[in-house]
C-alpha cells in the first residue's frame, strides 16, 4: 500500500507486485482494494477513463 502514496497506473501497481496486466488481475487485485476502501480513484466520475490512476485512501 506504501506504493501507492503517490497515484500509480493500474499497470505500475501489478508490475510492481510482479503479476502481468490482464483484466483478471486487475478485478482480482486492484478492484478488489477499491472495493475495500484501500485504494481510491483519482478519476471517480469515469472508472474506465485511460488516465485513471490510483491512490492510497
Amino acid at each position: 500500500m506504501n506504493f501507492c502514496t503517490v497515484p500509480r497506473t493500474a499497470q505500475e501497481i501489478m508490475e510492481h507486485i510482479g503479476i502481468t496486466n490482464q483484466s483478471k488481475n486487475r478485478k482480482r487485485y486492484i478492484t478488489a482494494l477499491v472495493e475495500q476502501g484501500l485504494l481510491k480513484l483519482t478519476i471517480p466520475d469515469n472508472p474506465k477513463d485511460r488516465n485513471q490512476k490510483y491512490v492510497k485512501a
